[in-house]
């Protein structure tokens, strides 16, 4: 999977696999034409691709790694205690608590 960076959008390839996430996202449609999904350029979008492992090529690499030296890195919390005995790392903590939310394990949110 990979994404780009397209009028203003980020345009998201052969993300079959990755599909029930990218449904998820807040503003996505799919062009049955293309076959990609796009997404909105925002922190928020740049943040679940990610995530979910999503390679980012051409203008989009200098774009995401400006975007990330421009925010602060807030340490992020887990929503439930994690089940392991080691401190983890931030990305860990954030992929924790987005499938734990995605999956509707923790009380008051998730999937329905």
């Amino acid at each position: 999977m990979y994404a780009v960076f397209e009028e203003g959008r980020i345009n998201v390839y052969e993300a079959y696999l990755y599909r029930e996430v990218i449904k998820e996202m807040q503003g996505r449609y799919w062009d049955p034409e293309r076959k990609v999904w796009t997404v909105p350029f925002n922190a928020e979008s740049i943040s679940t691709l990610k995530v979910i492992g999503c390679e980012f090529k051409g203008v989009l690499v200098n774009m995401v790694l400006t975007i990330s030296k421009d925010k602060p890195q807030i340490p992020v919390e887990p929503v439930e205690p994690m089940p392991i005995r080691v401190k983890p790392y931030q990305h860990q903590v954030q992929a924790y608590n987005f499938v734990g939310n995605l999956l509707g394990l923790f009380a008051g949110g998730g999937a329905n």
